[in-house]
């Protein structure tokens, strides 16, 4: 019967502290993720501003930069632009937004920021192109140094946390 506790123990030992490093990686994962975007951003600004690519082979060439889910988000755009369904690049936009949304670990205020591009990609001159890339981009890079801060902060609160409040379960259960 000891062996039953002691098997129970640790499985609820190991499940919270799981979850708790679980959400620990997730932290430094969304400083990545919001990385790859912002890169994205700036191939996808020279591939329009300089270079005067299409739109969707400027999103297929900006895809193949980086890595997930800034990947799948440009991809998304690329296809669906190049498959000519009759919508427009701001639906397109908010579409890809949210087929990566439960693919990534980026939070509301990621997703409100990159949904502010929308409304201007690809349609309005130069000059304004290179203003709004330059917002973005910094922008990101506000949220990449937030985001940085806060998985510094959280990563050892999550990881430990997750094990303290395994033991605390365990021993109130006992």
């Amino acid at each position: 019967m000891l062996w039953v506790k002691t098997l129970g123990v640790v499985l609820v030992m190991a499940g919270f502290g799981s979850y708790g490093l679980l959400g620990a990686n997730s932290l430094e994962k969304r400083v990545e993720q919001i990385r790859n975007i912002r890169l994205a951003m700036g191939f996808l600004e020279k591939e329009i501003n300089y270079l005067h690519t299409p739109l969707p082979l400027a999103f297929s060439r900006s895809a193949q930069c980086v890595q997930e889910p800034a990947r799948s988000l440009f991809e998304n755009c690329s296809q669906s632009l190049q498959d000519r369904q009759g919508i427009t690049i701001s639906e397109v936009w908010a579409q890809s937004l949210i087929k990566i949304r439960g693919l990534s670990d980026l939070n509301n205020e990621d997703f409100e920021l990159l949904q502010l591009v929308s409304s201007q990609i690809g349609m309005s001159g130069t000059e304004e192109q290179n203003r709004l890339f330059a917002m973005i981009q910094e922008q990101l890079k506000i949220q990449e140094e937030r985001a940085r801060l806060e998985a510094e902060a959280g990563h050892k609160l999550r990881a430990y946390g997750g094990f303290i409040l395994g033991a605390t379960v365990v021993l109130l259960l006992l």
